[in-house]
């Protein structure tokens, strides 16, 4: 399992910046003008809570492929990182709009600011605490 802590950025709490990014990486697949009511997500990943601060981490399939409609439209996917380097940007903008398979694997476009940690590391940084854990086990 693998996940990317979501830091609270562009006026967005750590919260708000995970579900809206897991919906713009949705929205490649399944633009808003496309969607119909019974779709059943909105969302490609989950994401969860830390038990004792405000931040939130996106549950992320590396090798999750992400089908890119012809209609798709990144913006607010791009704006959601602020951080991330102008050319950065660009070239994921290019990498997205020029997939030539019409599908590209979620690692491919995994900015250089988000870093990706394993289980092992969220055990240890308190995601999940022991209690927690000797529940799921029993």
């Amino acid at each position: 399992m693998n996940y990317i802590i979501v830091q609270p950025e562009a006026g967005f709490t750590s919260q708000e910046r995970a579900e809206k990014i897991s919906e713009e990486l949705f929205n490649i697949s399944r633009p808003p003008h496309v969607k119909s009511e019974s779709d059943v997500t909105k969302y490609v990943f989950g994401w969860i809570k830390h038990p004792d601060s405000d931040l939130h981490a996106l549950h992320v399939i590396l090798d999750y492929e992400i089908y890119v409609h012809p209609e798709n439209n990144i913006d607010n996917l791009v704006d959601l990182f602020p951080e991330v380097p102008q050319a950065e940007k660009d070239q994921l903008r290019a990498y997205i709009e020029n997939s030539s398979s019409d599908v590209f694997q979620f690692q491919n476009i995994i900015p250089s600011t988000a870093i990706v940690r394993d289980q092992a590391y969220m055990d240890q940084d308190g995601w999940f605490p022991v209690e927690e854990q000797a529940e799921e086990q029993e």
